[in-house]
């Protein structure tokens, strides 16, 4: 009866021992997080280095710990800040514009200057070819010759 009273007793006192949670975890939620302290150009709380971050991250370690999944830690995070604290719009809505307008901008952009381009090319007159002219077309080269005939003899 001893041993059992002992385990009862070590069970009911025992401090309830907390899962390590890998660092690599709390990076993965940290990376879905901006740090919203005003200071640090809203960077992900995983590079962030400023107390804000430092304090977001330790408590997301204690959120993991307790058994919370990301998804559920994003959602209590954007419950308290708002959607600003997502590092990156969510590819939905408006939002998709900011997605989709850099590539349409690059395929519009690169579809004018191929236009431009071709337009010059074929607009351009062919550069005249330089006639062969007589001597005797040109009144300065027949008095030239003239000159030198005269010296050489």
């Amino acid at each position: 009866m001893k041993p059992i009273l002992l385990c009862i007793a070590l069970m009911l006192f025992a401090l309830p021992v907390r899962a390590a949670v890998p660092e690599a975890q709390v990076k993965d939620v940290a990376k879905e997080l901006a740090c919203l302290c005003g200071t640090c150009p809203r960077r992900p709380l995983h590079e962030c280095t400023c107390g804000t971050a430092d304090a977001h991250r330790v408590t997301i370690r204690e959120a993991l710990e307790a058994g919370q999944t990301k998804d559920m830690i994003i959602a209590g995070f954007i419950q308290q800040f708002g959607k600003e604290v997502l590092s990156k719009p969510p590819a939905e809505g408006f939002n998709l514009l900011a997605w989709i307008m850099p590539f349409a901008f690059l395929i519009i952009g690169g579809g004018i200057v191929r236009a431009v381009i071709r337009n010059w090319s074929r607009t351009q007159p062919p550069a005249p070819t330089p006639s062969p002219e007589s001597p005797s077309d040109n009144p300065y080269l027949t008095r030239l010759e003239q000159d030198l005939k005269e010296r050489d003899l």
